[in-house]
């Protein structure tokens, strides 16, 4: 089983969590529905999504997503406070 499958498991059951404590809401213990909620959505966001942004980009080439590529030309940014350009 590879790392996405059971990251895929891992976030079918905090969803299920997330169900259970609306469910414990419903029935009336608010208190335990809203710690329920709120630590699987926290798990799904600070454990899992890093967890899946590692395993989906790891051995891939990401210097093609680079916003600002690097210039030729290094001189142009050394004059970059050169009011003469203006006029």
């Amino acid at each position: 089983m590879n790392a996405t499958k059971i990251i895929g498991l891992l976030l079918f059951a905090a969803l299920a969590v997330i169900a259970g404590g609306f469910y414990f809401i419903n029935q009336g213990d608010a208190l335990l529905g809203n710690k329920l909620i709120g630590f699987s959505t926290a798990f799904i966001f600070l454990i899992l999504m890093p967890a899946f942004i590692v395993v989906r980009y790891r051995n891939k080439d990401l210097s093609k997503f680079n916003l600002n590529p690097p210039s030729k030309d290094e001189d142009e940014d050394d004059d970059w406070d050169d009011v003469s350009k203006l006029n």
